[in-house]
């Protein structure tokens, strides 16, 4: 087991930590989610960007900055994909219409970021965020349910052979009760706080295996 781990979260505003009422989101509750493991220090860097697209991560990954800090990393947390799905009318009715395709589409570009990540990294491991529904209580919530674990499986057997790469689960822990208080879309400190237990748990038992 490793004493010290860096470690970066890269992506949209699951990754940046939106909605968090402490202000930590992932990268800050994982510091203290990897020390209660015993890591002795822990370093987290946060590269989440509100409303980040496919595109947009695949342009920061050209930045001198952000691959210096992917290039340091022991793990990289991805959060990207749904505002691809959902961010704006055209893409909501697309998505709506074709769901297959255009989830085809898109994780191919996710593809393409971890391809990327391991190019500048090939070491570290690489934790991608499952999809979550940020309107429960909406009149279509059972069809984007539904959505979402095809999305979630999807990503799970796009990489499921490569041994650097992690699915995280985050519907059953982003729930009705648990969005953030400040704009009831994303997740509140709570579900941030289970989403840090459940990846420092993945991260230690991954790395002790190594």
């Amino acid at each position: 087991m490793p004493t010290t781990l860096h470690v970066v979260s890269l992506g949209d505003s699951l990754a940046y930590g939106a909605g968090d009422e402490s202000g930590k989101g992932i990268a800050g509750r994982l510091e203290t989610e990897l020390e209660a493991h015993g890591i002795a220090e822990v370093e987290t860097v946060n590269l989440g960007v509100n409303g980040a697209q496919t595109t947009d991560v695949l342009s920061r990954l050209r930045q001198k900055r952000v691959r210096e800090e992917i290039a340091r990393a022991d793990a990289i947390v991805l959060s990207i994909g749904a505002n691809d799905l959902f961010r704006n009318p055209h893409s909501r009715e697309e998505t709506l219409r074709a769901p297959l395709a255009v989830a085809e589409r898109i994780l191919g570009r996710i593809e393409t970021i971890v391809a990327d990540l391991h190019a500048i990294n090939p070491r570290a491991r690489v934790l991608v965020l499952g999809g979550y529904n940020p309107v429960p209580r909406h009149e279509w919530a059972s069809t984007i349910n539904q959505m979402l674990g095809v999305w979630d499986a999807a990503l799970v057997a796009r990489f499921e052979h490569d041994r650097r790469v992690a699915v995280v689960k985050m519907s059953d822990l982003v729930t009705a009760q648990r969005l953030s208080r400040y704009d009831s879309f994303h997740p509140g400190g709570e579900a941030y706080r289970e989403a840090a237990k459940r990846i420092a748990g993945m991260l230690v038992r991954e790395l002790s295996a190594a």
